[in-house]
């Protein structure tokens, strides 16, 4: 996310094919990017603040260290999440309260942005399974683990589901597997979890069930599209949780994990 094309126009004037051709590009004005994330598993609130840049500016997005960074809980508790430099703000020893939201304000250069975010209680994971499989099309046969969980009867539940082999953690955004609970309300999940290349014995495999809200499944879900659309077109911006136009999110959010060994 450090670099976002914005709307951009480019004219071209064209006198002659021997006379000089003259582009104008005009960068948009600059958007402030929040990506903040309050997991309850280590009850640490960590935020991180930027701003864009152009397209064609090769120079790391513009760190920003002097926002003021708050979140407020259920009761109205105001705690603030303080800089520790490079951009990033933290807040630790935060206790998570579930089925509750939460709500963080960034305020910076006179304008306040916030967003509220749910916070659901952690479904645990049962013993993951493995089946192997010849391969597909040509790709070296394997295993593909399986997940198996119970999910809360009478909730709409939506999960994130982060895989890691040998210790190597596959969290960006075209790994991760979403997950809703539309049509396995109050039952066992249970499915396999297709990764290239596929597992091999005696690997390591990792697996992490995040519970997040319905906004930020559908961030995610976006983001997965704009990363998978093959076009020449610049991307657009995924519809974040944040007022007054910043991109970016803000995810709180409980887990559970599993380990296992591929026979």
């Amino acid at each position: 996310m450090k670099r976002i094309l914005y709307t951009f126009a480019i004219g071209l004037l064209i006198v002659s094919c021997q006379k000089e051709i003259d582009v104008d590009l005009n960068e948009a004005d600059p958007k402030v990017v929040i990506e903040a994330n309050y997991t309850a598993e280590d009850s640490t609130v960590r935020v991180r603040v930027t701003q864009t840049t152009n397209y064609f500016d090769l120079a790391p997005a513009p760190e920003i260290n002097n926002a003021v960074v708050t979140i407020t809980d259920a009761n109205g508790a105001v705690s603030n999440v303080n800089s520790i430099g490079n951009g990033s703000y933290e807040l630790t020893n935060y206790v998570p309260a579930f089925n509750t939201t939460y709500s963080m304000s960034v305020s910076y250069n006179g304008v306040e942005y916030v967003a509220q975010c749910e916070m659901n209680p952690p479904v645990p994971l049962e013993d993951m399974t493995f089946d192997f499989y010849p391969g597909f099309f040509g790709s070296p046969e394997g295993y593909a683990s399986n997940i198996r969980f119970f999910d809360p009867a009478d909730t709409v539940n939506f999960y994130l589901i982060v895989l890691s082999k040998n210790g190597s953690v596959s969290d960006s955004v075209p790994n991760l597997i979403l997950q809703d609970d539309q049509l396995t309300d109050g039952n066992l999940v249970e499915r396999p979890l297709f990764v290239n290349p596929l597992y091999e014995t005696g690997d390591v495999i990792g697996m992490e069930l995040r519970s997040v809200d319905s906004r930020m499944f559908y961030y995610y879900s976006e983001l997965q599209t704009i990363a998978g659309a093959q076009t020449s077109a610049a991307p657009a911006n995924p519809e974040g949780n944040w007022s007054n136009d910043a991109l970016g999110y803000f995810n709180a959010y409980s887990n559970s994990r599993k380990i296992g060994v591929v026979p």
